[in-house]
C-alpha cells in the first residue's frame, strides 16, 4: 500500500508539474503569435523599421528565455526551427525587405502555432 501511495504523489506530481508548465506555454507562445500579428507585421508593412527592429528585438529576447524552459518539454528539432526562422527574420528587417521579413514572419507564427499543437495533450497526438 505504501508504493501504491507513493506512486500515486509522483503521478500526481507531473502531471501538476506538466499542467503548470502547459498554461505557461500557451501563455507565451500566444503572446508571441500575439506580438507578430499586432506589432511586428503591422510595422513591417507600414515601413517603420526602426519601431519593428525594436518589437523583434524584444521578442527575440522572450524567445530566448522561454527556450530555456521549453526545452525539456519540447522537441529540439521544432524549437531549432523555430530559431532559425526568427534569425531568418532578424536579417530580413535589418535588411529593410518587406516582403521576405513579412514571409517569414507569418511562417514563424505558424512554426509557434505548431509546436504548441504538436505538444498539446490531444487524442491526435496519442495516436
Amino acid at each position: 500500500m505504501r508504493s501504491f501511495l507513493i506512486s500515486l504523489v509522483c503521478l500526481f506530481l507531473l502531471i501538476g508539474t506538466w499542467s503548470a508548465y502547459t498554461n505557461y506555454s500557451d501563455e507565451k507562445i500566444h503572446e508571441f503569435i500575439n506580438a507578430i500579428d499586432e506589432k511586428i507585421l503591422v510595422e513591417v508593412e507600414d515601413g517603420n523599421w526602426k519601431q519593428a527592429t525594436d518589437n523583434f528585438e524584444e521578442l527575440k529576447d522572450s524567445w530566448h528565455d522561454y527556450k530555456k524552459t521549453a526545452c525539456f518539454f519540447f522537441s529540439t528539432d521544432k524549437i531549432n526551427e523555430a530559431d532559425y526562422s526568427i534569425a531568418r527574420t532578424e536579417y530580413y528587417i535589418k535588411s529593410k525587405d518587406d516582403s521576405n521579413s513579412s514571409g517569414e514572419l507569418s511562417c514563424l507564427k505558424e512554426q509557434l502555432k505548431f509546436l504548441h499543437e504538436n505538444e498539446s495533450l490531444s487524442l491526435s497526438n496519442l495516436l
